[in-house]
């Protein structure tokens, strides 16, 4: 999701953070993921409306979300409708 608005684009995969700053040209965008998990037995991590998973842009390539060790970079926004027409966040 960028400020215009939703795209899509190809999927690449997973990358740690320390990788993708290091991308020239790389812009970040929140990915609307509904849950996540690290290993295939563990449950999944399910996210509320208004919670993202940071992603980077590769121009020309595509999309890859951004990882912080073994867990996705997350970022909140509580407005009173996220981008998807959702009611606010609370959590509480």
């Amino acid at each position: 999701m960028t400020s215009q608005g939703i795209e899509r684009s190809r999927w690449l995969g997973i990358a740690d953070r320390r990788v993708i700053r290091n991308l020239p040209g790389a812009r970040g965008v929140l990915l609307d993921i509904e849950s996540w998990r690290c290993m295939i037995l563990d449950s999944y991590k399910r996210l509320g409306p208004g919670v993202y998973m940071v992603g980077a842009v590769i121009p020309g390539v595509g999309v890859v979300g951004v990882m912080d060790g073994r867990q996705p970079l997350l970022k909140v926004i509580e407005p009173e409708r996220d981008r998807l027409n959702r009611s606010g966040v609370s959590l509480s």
